[in-house]
């Protein structure tokens, strides 16, 4: 195991890069992309000028694997529940401990250790460092815009415990509005209630939403993530608000022309429109390496899909999925040693 890439990641998982925060994220990525160009043949190719930042690191002319990684993490949450401090980075003989150590700075590093392996043996290699993928993929769509890649394979380092995924569903967050009629509580029957509005209509009709499955990438979910309305007890409300995350395997078009349709009263917007990813077998440079289920979450990918030059896409990394997102979050040093080697081999196999 390279010291200076524990380091690295120690460094990494010391910074509090919650998602939305520009300037904590560029600053991470700058350390990333300082260790990286420090080894001779690794360099910029290109990077964000304006909006969130991101980072395209290259070896050789571009065409072997290219690794996707975000810097960004979610929320600590309540501190109370965390029994190291959750930007501590310490390590044990076992683990590396804080928010971000699994989701996804271990994967970051094995990949930016990958690139430094590359340049060292005249490989090719790339890594896309990308910002508020949490929130979105938002650096990555930005990315998208401005990257015309060709690589053979796309790697996203996420938590699969160095299994290979063949891809996630896609997401479509959507926005229900009503708009309802103010009046005294006491006198309902005057007003509109606009909550009640999005309870019966929209609540009350999930059932009838259009929902997909696939062999591979499993059922289509639906989960009410917030629901918002009212100033006041004895006030009908006039406004109400709801947010549903759909996680699809067929687009988002269904959910959106099904939420569109619900009641001239209620507004859809979408907030967020991912496509799935599917990856139809291993890739042959991966065939040695044991195979994962489809991963529940969302990665960068979905935003990238179509700048790849539809190259084959794999989640595969380091670190116990269940971590993603927890309080005590903390990585597995022997997985990410492993995902150390298996991405130094990578690299290395796509060169011959």
């Amino acid at each position: 195991m390279s010291t200076e890439a524990l380091e690295l990641l120690r460094d990494l998982v010391r910074q509090d890069t919650t998602s939305g925060d520009n300037a904590a994220q560029a600053a991470a990525q700058e350390l990333a992309v300082s260790y990286a160009t420090a080894t001779a043949g690794v360099r910029v190719r290109q990077r964000s000028s304006s909006g969130r930042p991101w980072v395209l690191l290259g070896t050789g002319s571009g065409d072997g694997p290219l690794f996707v990684c975000h810097i960004d993490t979610v929320p600590v949450g309540s501190p109370e529940l965390w029994e190291r401090a959750p930007f501590s980075a310490d390590a044990d003989e076992k683990f590396l401990h804080g928010r971000g150590s699994v989701d996804m700075k271990g994967g970051l590093v094995a990949a930016v250790e990958a690139l430094r392996n590359a340049a060292e043996a005249g490989a090719d290699a790339q890594v896309l460092l990308t910002s508020d993928e949490e929130i979105g993929c938002r650096g990555a769509t930005e990315a998208a815009t401005s990257l015309e890649l060709t690589p053979r394979i796309v790697v996203v380092p996420e938590a699969t415990r160095n299994r290979v995924s063949l891809g996630h569903r896609g997401a479509t967050w959507l926005r229900l509005a009503a708009a309802g009629k103010a009046a005294h509580g006491s006198t309902p029957q005057l007003g509109r209630n606009a909550i009640q509005l999005l309870a019966d209509r929209a609540l009350g009709a999930l059932g009838s939403l259009p929902l997909s499955t696939e062999d591979y990438l499993g059922p289509e979910t639906v989960n009410v993530g917030t629901f918002e309305g009212g100033t006041a007890t004895n006030i009908v409300p006039a406004s109400a608000v709801l947010t549903l995350d759909i996680r699809t395997v067929d687009g988002g078009a269904p959910g959106i022309a099904w939420a569109s349709s619900l009641d001239p009263a209620i507004s859809a917007e979408v907030e967020l429109d991912l496509p799935a990813v599917r990856t139809p077998r291993v890739p042959e440079l991966l065939g040695a390496h044991p195979a994962a289920p489809a991963a529940t979450y969302f990665t960068d990918a979905s935003a990238l899909a179509g700048s790849v030059a539809e190259a084959p896409v794999v989640i595969w990394g380091p670190g116990d999925p269940r971590e993603m997102h927890a309080a005590n979050e903390k990585l597995e040093l022997e997985s990410w040693r492993e995902a150390l080697r298996n991405y130094r081999e990578l690299v290395l196999a796509a060169a011959r």
